[in-house]
């Protein structure tokens, strides 16, 4: 396993992991603290989680898209 070379760069652009992150911050209030969910709508966690689906859509640079006949070494090797 190879750790990301730039990942302090990548971290601070990760939109994705901090939208999925405040949903399951919000789901847990909102089911813990029952007084809270008088202030939070109950459809937030689902806005958030289609926000974070957005934004890994959209961050997802072309060169990633992987290659169907393209097999992993790992796979190949057996």
């Amino acid at each position: 396993m190879q750790l990301i070379p730039n990942a302090r760069a990548i971290a601070k652009r990760a939109w994705s992991l901090r939208l999925i992150e405040i949903a399951a911050a919000a789901d847990l209030i909102l089911n813990v603290v029952p007084f809270v969910s008088d202030w939070l709508p109950w459809w937030l966690t689902i806005v958030l989680l289609a926000g974070a689906w957005g934004a890994r859509l959209i961050a997802q640079p072309e060169k990633e898209v992987a290659n169907a006949n393209q097999q992993d070494p790992a796979v190949e090797a057996g």
